[in-house]
């Protein structure tokens, strides 16, 4: 048997080396992930105030005792009203302020002989007192006062001894005396305000929230406006809807300055928030669920050529794209080919299945070169582009559904000192991918109720 030539072995090796497909990486423009602008939400804040101790420092400054004297013919009656402290109730949207009160009459006669009065007779007389008020806040927090006498009464008050019943003479100016006492509660309640109270827990919705180990959430609020007030017993409850634009950062963005309590506005409160969050998905566990599926898979191409796969993973540059570098060995007939392809393709997620998949599968245009310029160009078009197409793909709704599960856990809790939170995501939806360097940039849309509850 004659030795192979040294030309032709020259040759064969020459061929073999022509073989080994090595492609420049692929080099793609980066892009930004634009941010998608937010729509105000509209947040639903519970408010429970207790107004006892705001109706009794009112009260306070109302006398206990009030007192009158009016003449009846040559005879004159002195009276005093001594009242019991206020008792309040709401109901609805009215308060409901009830007082109870003795009222002492004396009858006097002037003595001729040195014109001085003697008492000569008396009654004592129950007087039962309510007044009644209208709910509602100014809109620099205040309460407007309108507190109106709707009930006095008493019982008779007869003189016996000189024989007269004053109560019609008695009541007027018991009542006059009452009126001028409401108008001195009016104005001490006008003067009380609660915005110190909302201040504070303004103060806390201004600052980030932490979100498990996810990142953080700032309410951003920037108005305020209250609904229908209404009462039960001492308490006012009234509905405040906040106008806020919540944002998501997954680093913690440090406290923000303090911003003034606005003015009431107008209108309702909603209970809804929407908001975009950028989470980030490791490429390491995706790789691995791709290697399992793919790796030492042979794809046919004909009766007599075939790729092997023997390493597979995905990655991105900041692009749009997602890149696929695949690592293989194969034959067209009987020459051997190995080396390395790259691919692009656009990242897709279906909200319904959870599955992130991809479409627009195609050689890299580095790729594509090198191929078209050597005998390896019937890689172009052999099979494992489609196989590719319908193998890589994964099912990450677990990674989105522990999201979720970590806004509800955080969306539930208290965040002040006066401040509770109380809400949860109804829907979380991918909005865009952004395959980055190191994870792949995932923007998902939250939509749910949050409610605050200021204590």
């Amino acid at each position: 048997m004659k030795s192979l030539p040294l030309y032709s072995l020259l040759i064969a090796v020459s061929l073999f080396s022509c073989n080994s497909i090595k492609p420049a990486a692929p080099d793609l423009p980066v892009s930004i992930l634009n941010s998608i602008p937010l729509p105000d939400s509209k947040i639903d804040v519970p408010v429970s105030i207790n107004l006892q101790r705001v109706l009794n420092d009112a009260a306070s400054k109302i006398p206990v005792t009030l007192s009158g004297q009016g003449n009846a013919g040559p005879a004159q009656y002195r009276w005093m009203l001594n009242r019991q402290p206020f008792s309040f109730t709401m109901v609805d949207d009215s308060l409901y302020i009830k007082d109870a009160g003795n009222i002492d009459v004396g009858g006097y006669v002037k003595n001729p002989f040195n014109n001085n009065w003697s008492k000569v007779c008396s009654c004592n007389v129950t007087a039962n007192i309510e007044l009644s008020m209208g709910l509602n806040i100014t809109n620099n927090y205040s309460l407007p006062g309108g507190v109106r006498l709707t009930r006095f009464d008493f019982n008779a008050c007869n003189l016996n001894l000189i024989n007269l019943n004053i109560t019609p003479a008695l009541k007027p100016a018991a009542e006059e005396g009452v009126a001028k006492a409401v108008s001195v509660l009016n104005d001490q309640l006008r003067k009380y305000n609660f915005r110190p109270l909302l201040q504070s827990a303004w103060n806390s919705l201004n600052q980030p929230i932490k979100i498990a180990d996810i990142g953080y959430i700032n309410v951003n609020p920037s108005a305020i406006r209250m609904g229908h007030p209404n009462g039960s017993g001492n308490t006012l409850n009234f509905s405040a809807g906040i106008t806020a634009k919540p944002v998501f950062s997954l680093a913690d963005p440090g406290k923000t300055a303090f911003t003034p309590l606005p003015d009431l506005s107008g209108g309702g409160g909603g209970n809804g928030f929407n908001l975009n969050m950028d989470v980030h998905l490791d490429y390491q566990p995706l790789n691995e669920l791709l290697k399992k599926a793919i790796v030492n898979q042979k794809i046919a191409d004909g009766s007599k050529s075939y790729i092997i796969i023997q390493d597979a993973e995905v990655y991105g540059s900041g692009n749009e794209h997602l890149l696929v570098k695949v690592k293989f060995t194969g034959k067209q007939g009987v020459v051997p080919y190995h080396g390395i392809l790259y691919f692009t393709c656009m990242p897709v997620y279906d909200n319904v299945t959870g599955n992130l998949y991809v479409k627009d599968i195609d050689f890299d245009a580095n790729t594509i070169t090198t191929l078209k310029e050597g005998p390896a160009v019937w890689i172009l078009s052999s099979a494992i582009k489609k196989y590719l197409n319908s193998q890589i793909h994964f099912n990450i709704s677990a990674n989105v559904n522990n999201i979720k599960d970590k806004l509800n856990q955080s969306l539930n809790r208290q965040v002040g000192a006066n401040v509770n939170l109380s809400g949860r995501v109804d829907n979380l939806s991918l909005q865009r991918i952004l395959p980055g360097k190191d994870y792949i940039l995932v923007r998902l849309k939250t939509a749910g109720s949050l409610a605050i509850q200021i204590h």
